[in-house]
């Protein structure tokens, strides 16, 4: 399939062979000349999504505001055999919350509320735990609000599932706690952009979407960006979502859409096109005002004072000796990302309409392109391998603040770390582990029992190793898990889940969203039974005092953490 190629400096294919890299460079005012790529050495970077048959990707790179780079790659829709073109609108998903907090900084200038407002003084109607949230905590993710994707989940609202903004407030005004203290850690919460988008009617008496269009899109220049807090809503151009359909003879695709109309984390819909008028914007910030670009890219802080990674809806970190500023999108069947590199004045934009696209990766190798120069070399890929000597002696281990499972795990090509359920390639710096998550390098530092995980923007997490269960040549007790058996209820989420003893797999939890084994990890001190993972976090029994069994458990699901389910 022939790709798509639109304006921008980008020249026509090149017949015959054509070097790896253009003897040229783009000598632009105010940023640093870049290297054109021939033409077919970016259309390699998207070969996968050059398709007729199936979803794809749009894609710019701009120098100084003006593309150097346009292409789209696959179909916007398969239906109907419609292209994917740089005008194509896509949902942005979490690409969507820097736009969000730049809202809610022109607000701030408005005079209309401060970051340091106390949540409860916009949301009177929410429980005790919001008296220590302050608004910036929502724009940096260390509220510690449960993050509403998960709790409507746990509820029994699955992906396909409909509900409304009312909805998610009343189910957050039935939760009793916060993952954590507000301030003193980051987790990413989409529950805080949620209340963000819910904030500006409350201090406007405009929607997220109106106040957005008035006072942010029309100014910068997007005027065909919006909010889109109508899931009915005919959107000319639209691109439509699509997941892989594994059981189809050579692969195929079924629609990933949503009915949601949530937007602050993630609703925002935009094109390539009409992202070029935001990067203007960062060159040249006169239309939002330079004090609000500032405010938008400062990190966050801890209350300890230490610095966050993370500023208003962007990632700050570093790509090959370069700075960067960044944030990735995943949600339904849209897989998005932005690339900036502030001191180069370059940025990458790589919208995808399938669930199985990496725009983070495609969005770097266009980088490597044109800053091939700027870069230092590619991250050496050499592993420990087989070395037996590692600083930390692989196992699994347990973090007890988050309830959190890890493992070092050793692989064919070396070692890795196993965390919140993904895989992090690890190699030995300095007598440490060593890995990337992100842009950003995080460091193992051992210590006797275990180790601590350190990032930049981030706590300290205490990982201790955990024995397997049941010890070595014993076998588990039947008897204590028939006594774990039963059904048990959660207030703050108003559902009961059975937990189910079967001849195998062993207990199994039985819920809202169908059925989950659990699988015994080690053997809890303080519990009558070892601590348990399931697919999505952890299940911890508690132990009824005077008896045997359990009166209830403690159940994490990564972003919503110690939700109480107590036996009926």
């Amino acid at each position: 399939m022939r790709a798509r190629r639109e304006g921008g400096r980008a020249p026509s294919r090149l017949a015959g062979a054509v070097p790896a890299m253009v003897a040229v460079c783009l000598c632009l005012p105010g940023g640093v000349a870049t290297a054109q790529p021939a033409p077919a050495d970016l259309d390699a970077v998207f070969a996968e999504w050059d398709r007729k048959d199936a979803p794809g990707c749009a894609a710019g790179a701009l120098q100084n505001g003006e593309f150097v780079f346009r292409g789209a790659y696959g179909m916007a829709n398969l239906d109907y055999g419609i292209p994917l073109t740089s005008d194509s609108i896509f949902r942005m998903a979490s690409v969507s919350k820097q736009f969000t907090v730049a809202a809610v900084l022109v607000a701030e200038d408005q005079g209309l509320l401060s970051l340091e407002d106390p949540l409860r003084k916009h949301f009177p109607d929410l429980p005790a735990w919001a008296d220590p949230v302050r608004i910036r905590h929502l724009v940096h993710h260390t509220s510690g609000v449960r993050d509403y994707l998960v709790v409507m989940s746990l509820r029994g609202f699955g992906d396909d599932a409909h509900y409304t903004d009312a909805d998610v407030l009343a189910a957050l005004r039935k939760l009793e706690r916060l993952n954590f203290e507000p301030g003193t850690e980051y987790l990413y919460s989409n529950s805080g952009y949620w209340l963000l988008a819910e904030l500006i009617p409350r201090v406007s008496g405009l929607t997220l979407r109106q106040f957005a269009g008035e006072h942010l899109f029309g100014p910068v220049g997007m005027a065909g960006s919006h909010f889109h807090d109508r899931h009915r809503e005919i959107v000319p151009g639209r691109a439509t979502g699509y997941r892989p359909r594994p059981e189809a003879e050579g692969g195929g695709f079924e629609e990933d859409m949503t009915t949601l109309e949530m937007v602050g984390d993630g609703g925002l819909y935009t094109s390539v096109n009409e992202l070029r008028h935001w990067e203007r914007m960062f060159l040249d910030p006169a239309a939002l005002g330079p004090d609000l670009l500032r405010r938008l890219t400062t990190p966050g802080r801890f209350n300890d004072g230490s610095a966050q990674d993370y500023a208003g809806g962007l990632g700050l970190g570093e790509y090959r000796g370069l700075a960067t500023v960044s944030h990735g999108g995943s949600f339904v069947g849209f897989r998005t990302y932005a690339l900036r590199f502030p001191e180069q004045a370059f940025a990458v934009f790589v919208l995808c309409n399938s669930a199985s696209a990496d725009p983070r990766t495609l969005s770097r190798r266009v980088a490597d392109l044109f800053l091939a120069e700027e870069m230092t070399p590619a991250r050496d890929p050499a592993r420990a391998g087989t070395d037996p000597e590692l600083p930390i002696r692989p196992g699994r281990f347990w973090e007890a603040a988050s309830a959190s499972l890890a493992a070092i795990e050793r692989k064919d090509e070396g070692p890795v770390l196993v965390r919140g359920g993904g895989e992090i390639a690890l190699s030995i710096v300095e007598s440490e582990l060593s890995g990337f998550a992100g842009d950003s390098r995080l460091r193992l530092e051992p210590r006797p029992g275990g180790f601590v995980l350190r990032q930049p923007g981030q706590r300290d997490f205490r990982y201790v190793r955990i024995e397997g269960y049941p010890p070595e040549g014993a076998q588990p007790a039947l008897a204590d898990m028939v006594e774990l058996a039963g059904v048990y209820r959660c207030r703050e989420l108003d559902v009961s889940y059975e937990v189910r003893l079967d001849a195998r797999p062993g207990l199994t939890l039985v819920g809202v969203n169908g059925e989950r084994a659990l699988e015994p990890v080690f053997e809890d001190p303080e519990g009558p039974s070892p601590v348990y993972a399931w697919d999505r976090g952890t299940v911890r029994f508690l132990p009824d005092p005077g008896e045997t069994r359990a009166r209830g458990f403690e159940l994490s699901a990564g972003r919503a953490r110690g939700f109480w389910f107590v036996r009926e």
